[in-house]
């Protein structure tokens, strides 16, 4: 009986183990999932407590590693010893560290300060319906505009506040942070100044009057008191955040190419690395403190090779190229004036003698704006194509020698033109009207919020931010006033030209600047426009076809810019290996609606596509999927002879993979697909890892992930309409923010060959960055902690990853970041949302890594 019982127990077991065995192996299922899905920061244990970043413009991880494997015949050290000790040792570091999007300050730094995909797309951007110039490098205004109380925060900050984009700096409250003088500064540190001034002029005195003798050197007064601030600083444990920015390298960079000034520039970094990490080493929390060293961009820079510059302002200001008369941030070299340095001056216009049809008109009617900062691209601006059509009509309307047959026949071109665009421009005016009054509703809210702010602030009140969180509500409110103007005065005069009627039709009554507006570029250009782009009257003027009509083709100069532009060449070359044309490609966005009728099925993407010319025969698509879903995949379709004609239809021939396509992808031999499976493989979608993976070793890096990021507006929290609980005026004031955003896009990107540059200020002899050169986006990202940080040592990660990466690894670091990229309850409520790009787990503890050699 024993025995029969036992034999039943052990069955009634088995049967029960049977029964249970679903839902315990559901239980381990979810014991694991939860384990995977724990907070990031886990991986990490929240052992941080205090984050110092060292934020270095231009810094080229090869050149670090190059010369911190070099010994010092003096020392027996590395030639870069703190560097060498405090990361290569006992820290660890990113081998393959890339930027995403173009190697170009403003918009690269964006990406590292949010985490976030690019809103900022230039170094410098242009309204194209106002001319409203956002400078984001200029920082003199900025600070005479603190000490006056007309701002709080630098431009590229008050435009990501704008879109509801927080910074890393904005996890913690302003007493936890001590943020350095940079690009997106928030909040200026005037008692600094003062303090740097102090220690410059007071303390110094003897020292002081010889350098009256031989010159004052005020270069590194402010980031000496920086620095000196944030050392003392480590000694405050509620401050848990600290960072310090330093243009030095990028600035010997681009005038010196030689190895004795690069050198002695990351000498002088190395020494300030190891001034703060000793710093660390002595303050309370250095066992829970990581140190960041983290740059922009990399350097495109060679002992054997002068930069060389090309005049992209005087090509366009040529009659050949437009006559043009062109906007940029800063005058040309060629204009030997005191404006030149002068940065309060508003954005400079080279006006040209060779202009077709605005001849002494250049204060008024500029033609294209022109941003050619980083250098090795420039961004380009060109005034709607068809209000320059309507302008050079009414001029010739306005003559009193036209025959009768030859007015009738212009002024039904004239008007038909306006029907043409009738509909579009409409449209947008209606719109754009309707969000100008939202806006003005709000700016009487933002009034009587300003009113009602304190006047006085306490000790208190002022480390934790309230006195420039009531400057930040006035500072709105006058802003907005001055947008408001602006886009009025553009809808005013648009409405005017589109309120003409031929029965009430008289061009000698008309003044020009009612209906076709001053300081303006109207529209951006399609893809027709830009291949027909009218510049002036045809040589014999106005012609009549035989049926009476305007000759559009015949009494109008059109020229190709894709063609004219990339086509350009220089007779005297003097360096070899540097080839005589200037231009590398060029590269503009197609709208998905546009460009979608043309594409086969299989090809159809779900948003904007890049179209990439590199001549007649060599041009390609890039394609998107998934983004939204959160899961992008691009395509690289080559393609030949793609245009649109007068209605909107697109048409191009597909093409065969061949040598010399832009990005050179199937010639690189660096490309990490095998040489049978090339053709294959990139005719196929992948994702952006698999593309990093495969090309950023290749001479363009990430390129083809870098132009997507560059061409795609990208939702943001203040841009979307369709957000739940939205009044009727917030959604406009959304749909007003995501315009803004547009009418900065350029017509066009133009990508420099290698070892050329647009800076018409100066050409740049050492070198520059801005393309999508591997050698300009491969980056410097290092880490090191104390023992409490988890930190490996000696760690040399070679997984390719990108700026994307870099804030959400910080704050898993610190215990900020939730399972999936969310942020904790506590960074969501202040406006923190998911994470696109991929924590590195070589850092945070939950991967590995290469042990360095």
């Amino acid at each position: 009986m024993q025995l029969f019982a036992k034999h039943r127990g052990c069955r009634r077991i088995q049967t029960t183990a049977r029964r249970l065995l679903p839902r315990l192996l559901a239980h381990l299922i979810g014991i694991v999932a939860l384990a995977v899905l724990l907070p990031v920061a886990g991986m990490a244990q929240a052992r941080t407590k205090r984050v110092v970043v060292i934020k270095i413009d231009g810094l080229p991880y090869e050149m670090v590693e190059r010369f911190a494997r070099e010994q010092d015949p003096m020392t027996g050290r590395s030639l870069l010893p703190w560097f060498d000790n405090v990361f290569f040792k006992n820290g660890t570091r990113l081998t393959n560290f890339y930027v995403r999007g173009m190697s170009l300050s403003a918009p690269s730094w964006s990406t590292l300060d949010t985490g976030q995909h690019l809103q900022i797309k230039g170094n410098v951007e242009f309204d194209r319906d106002i001319l409203r110039t956002y400078d984001y490098l200029n920082f003199i205004p900025f600070y005479f505009k603190q000490v006056t109380g007309a701002n709080v925060d630098m431009p590229g900050t008050e435009v990501l506040d704008s879109l509801g984009v927080p910074m890393l700096i904005d996890a913690y409250d302003n007493y936890q942070r001590i943020p350095g003088s940079q690009l997106y500064g928030r909040g200026a540190r005037i008692k600094t100044l003062k303090r740097a001034g102090q220690a410059k002029f007071l303390r110094n005195p003897i020292e002081l009057a010889g350098e009256f003798v031989t010159g004052l050197d005020l270069r590194d007064v402010v980031p000496d008191q920086l620095e000196h601030e944030l050392i003392d600083s480590l000694q405050d444990p509620r401050v848990q955040y600290l960072d310090y920015y330093t243009t030095s390298f990028d600035h010997v960079a681009h005038h010196n190419n030689d190895r004795a000034s690069h050198l002695a520039t990351l000498r002088d970094i190395d020494a300030l690395v190891g001034r703060i990490w000793t710093g660390i080493q002595k303050s309370p929390l250095s066992g829970e403190t990581v140190l960041v060293v983290v740059s922009d961009h990399g350097f495109n820079t060679d002992e054997r090779v002068i930069s060389q510059g090309f005049n992209l302002v005087k090509l366009l200001g040529s009659y050949a190229g437009g006559g043009h008369h062109v906007i940029t941030k800063r005058r040309l070299l060629m204009d030997y004036s005191l404006k030149s340095i002068n940065p309060f001056v508003p954005p400079i216009t080279t006006a040209t003698s060779q202009s077709h049809y605005l001849k002494r008109l250049s204060a008024e009617y500029p033609t294209a704006l022109l941003d050619f900062d980083g250098n090795e691209r420039a961004g380009l601006h060109l005034r709607n194509s068809d209000l320059n059509l309507l302008h050079i009509l009414l001029q010739q309307l306005k003559r009193t020698d036209l025959s009768p047959a030859l007015r009738q026949a212009a002024t039904n071109a004239f008007l038909s033109v306006i029907e043409l665009d009738r509909m579009h421009w409409q449209g947008e005016l209606d719109q754009l009207n309707e969000e100008l009054s939202a806006l003005r509703r709000a700016i009487e809210k933002q009034r009587a919020l300003c009113e009602s702010q304190p006047k006085k602030f306490t000790v208190q009140d002022q480390e934790l931010g309230r006195d420039d969180n009531a400057r930040r509500v006035c500072v709105l409110a006058t802003q907005w006033t001055e947008q408001v103007k602006g886009y009025s005065a553009y809808v005013a005069s648009m409405r005017k030209l589109l309120g003409l009627r031929r029965e009430s039709f008289d061009p000698f009554r008309l003044k020009i600047a009612d209906v076709i507006p001053e300081d303006s570029m109207g529209e951006r250009n399609s893809v027709y426009h830009l291949q027909n782009y009218v510049v002036g009257p045809g040589p014999d003027g106005l012609v009549l076809k035989s049926d009476g009509s305007l000759d559009l083709e015949r009494s109008f100069r059109r020229i190709n810019y894709l063609a004219l532009i990339h086509e350009q060449e220089v007779r005297n070359n003097v360096q070899p290996g540097v080839t005589n044309r200037p231009v590398d490609f060029v590269a503009t966005r197609i709208p998905r609606e546009t460009i979608a009728p043309a594409l086969s099925p299989d090809l159809q993407p779900d948003d904007d596509v890049v179209w990439l010319y590199g001549g007649p025969d060599r041009q390609a698509l890039v394609l998107p999927r998934g983004e939204a879903e959160g899961q992008l995949r691009l395509l690289y379709l080559p393609i030949a002879h793609l245009k649109q004609d007068g209605r909107g239809v697109m048409s191009y021939d597909l093409a065969n993979w061949q040598e010399g396509l832009p990005l050179r992808l199937l010639d690189d031999p660096r490309l990490d697909v095998p040489i049978n499976d090339r053709v294959a493989w990139l005719n196929d979608w992948h994702t952006d890892v698999e593309w990093l993976h495969a090309v950023h070793k290749t001479q363009y890096s990430n390129g083809l992930i870098g132009l997507h990021e560059q061409f795609t507006l990208f939702p943001a929290p203040g841009t979307e309409v369709s957000t739940a609980g939205l009044s009727t005026d917030e959604r406009l004031l959304h749909r007003f923010r995501r315009r803004q955003r547009r009418l900065v896009e350029t017509d066009m990107l133009i990508l420099a060959n290698n070892h050329w540059n647009f800076d018409v200020r100066g050409f740049n002899p050492g070198g520059n960055h801005g393309s999508f050169f591997r050698i300009s986006t491969h980056a410097t990202l290092m880490f090191a902690g104390g023992d409490g940080t988890g930190i490996p040592r000696g760690l040399a990660v070679s997984e390719p990853y990108d700026s994307l990466s870099v804030a959400p690894t910080i704050l898993a670091l610190t215990g900020n970041l939730q399972s999936d990229n969310l942020p904790v309850p506590s960074l969501a409520r202040r406006g923190f949302t998911k994470f696109p790009g991929r924590v590195i787990p070589e850092v945070t503890g939950a991967g590995s890594g290469q042990p360095a050699k």
